[in-house]
């Protein structure tokens, strides 16, 4: 039996919504919150960044210095991460959002210099640390202004992985809570090159821009960045179409260990 405590259930932290959508959207929670429920899953959110840290270890995956705020310091609540449970409580699958009020600089301006994942680059970097933008990477991340939305940490068990949709199920629905709190867009966040290339369709980016190189002197094979996006009307168009037509996405296999019902995409 599941047990999430009540402040931290889905519905619990959608809370008031900011999104002008209001009821497109309220809508769309309740839906993906009932088929979550009727394949014995919940989505827990809670905005404790430690404790997504601590998960991230526990599962082999690195916790973005965006998300952290020892590392780049921001105020509880301005980030968030989910964490799906089954029926047996189990944790299944985690993803993580992260306001990010950009002020007067651009996107490209706190990628540049670093601002996006140090306090203070100059103390806290790598010796010979750089992020370079260039072509299309460049141009994209000047345009973006005033705030956007930080996604990642996007975990999944291995009896999850590739036999079910959950991957962009939950990409979606932290895309849209996002929205929900915030309005903040677009959504993005950074893949290198050989992770975007093998799991492209689960990100359900809209925007793909090559020419990022993150130099790190640790991890010198690993370079060759992208700079991915999600836009307000993408996001927008996904939950329309849950809330609109939940039948008109593929049906896809349970995975293994699960109780072998039918397991739609829920955005």
């Amino acid at each position: 039996m599941i047990t999430i405590p009540y402040k931290n259930r889905l519905l619990t932290n959608v809370g008031s919504l900011v999104v002008p959508e209001k009821d497109l959207f309220a809508e769309y929670f309740l839906r993906l919150n009932a088929q979550l429920n009727q394949y014995g899953l919940q989505i827990a959110v809670d905005d404790d960044m430690s404790g997504f840290d601590q998960v991230c270890r526990e599962t082999g995956k690195f916790m973005p210095n965006a998300f952290n705020p020892a590392a780049v310091p921001f105020p509880r609540g301005a980030a968030l991460w989910m964490s799906v449970h089954d029926a047996t409580s189990e944790r299944i699958a985690t993803f993580a959002i992260r306001l990010f009020d950009l002020g007067q600089r651009t996107l490209g301006d706190w990628l540049s210099t670093l601002s996006f994942f140090y306090n203070t680059p100059a103390r806290d970097m790598a010796s010979g640390e750089r992020f370079v933008l260039s072509e299309e990477a460049d141009a994209y991340a000047n345009a973006v202004r005033r705030n956007c939305t930080y996604i990642g940490g996007l975990w999944l068990a291995p009896a999850w992985r590739g036999r079910t949709v959950l991957a962009e199920v939950l990409t979606t629905a932290g895309c849209a809570l996002a929205l929900a709190k915030w309005d903040a867009a677009p959504m993005v966040s950074i893949a290198e090159d050989e992770v975007y290339a093998k799991n492209a369709s689960k990100y359900r980016f809209n925007e793909a821009h090559s020419g990022v190189r993150w130099l790190r002197p640790h991890k010198p094979e690993r370079s060759r960045m992208w700079l991915l996006g999600r836009t307000r009307d993408a996001v927008v168009a996904d939950v329309t179409q849950f809330v609109e037509r939940p039948d008109a996405h593929p049906l896809v296999a349970a995975p293994t260990g699960v109780p072998a019902r039918e397991v739609r995409a829920g955005g």
